[in-house]
Parts: C-alpha cells; structure tokens; sequence
C-alpha cells in the first residue's frame, strides 16, 4: 500500500493539488480499501456474503478483527491482489476525471510519474 501512497503523492505534486494532501491520500486509500473488501465479496456466493457482511458489520471499528475475519474466506494472495487492482483502477479514474484540467506539462510530468510507477499505470491524454 505504500507504493500507492507514494505514487499518489507524486501525482498531487505534479498536479499542484492545493489541500492537504495526506488527508486526500489517506481518504483515498480508505475508499479503494473498501472497494478492495467490494470486490472480494463479489466472487463469493450469497450466503457466504451474507455472512461476511453481519460479521464485519459486529466489528465495524475493529481493524484486527476485520482482518482475523477476511482471513478465514480469502488468501493473503487474494486480498492483496484485490487491493492492487482497485488501487490501480481508482488511481486511473482519478488521473481521467482531472486530465482535461492539466496543463501539457503536467500531463508530461505525469505520464513520467506512472512511467516510473509502472504496473500498467497510464496517462489520460
């Protein structure tokens, strides 16, 4: 997850983003944690995710128990692939929605930026 902290960082210096950017990070790193647990839900069956969801939500504000409980329905492969992939799909909605409102510059500084990134990143034009 710090990969992605780092990358979003370079992204909001790149972009000039004005506000705090550690509350921007970290909001969005809960959001994509979130869709991560989404996603994950989905491949299992209905009872399965029913189960899940009346267990997390006994624990709504219990960081280890919310993991003690992923554990036992997914691997840690699994879930950190989820995370990579909503990490990867969220950073490029972001980099879509604000592209139009980038400078050329920008826009190169940020193309270099995923670049570095690598991971199948990629600059809105």
């Amino acid at each position: 997850m710090d990969d992605y902290k780092n990358i979003l960082n370079k992204i909001l210096e790149v972009i000039n983003y004005s506000e705090d950017k550690n509350v921007f990070v970290s909001e969005f790193i809960k959001n994509v944690q979130l869709q991560s647990l989404i996603d994950l839900l989905k491949t299992l069956p209905a009872d399965k995710q029913e189960e899940i969801k009346n267990q997390l939500s006994a624990n709504p504000d219990n960081q280890e128990k919310i993991s003690e409980i992923l554990k036992n329905f997914f691997s840690q492969d699994q879930m950190q692939e989820s995370l990579k992939n909503a990490s990867k799909e969220a950073i490029s909605k972001y980099i879509q929605s604000i592209s139009s409102t980038l400078s050329a510059s920008q826009k190169t500084n940020l193309t270099r930026v995923l670049e570095s990134a690598g991971s199948g990143f990629s600059a809105a034009s």
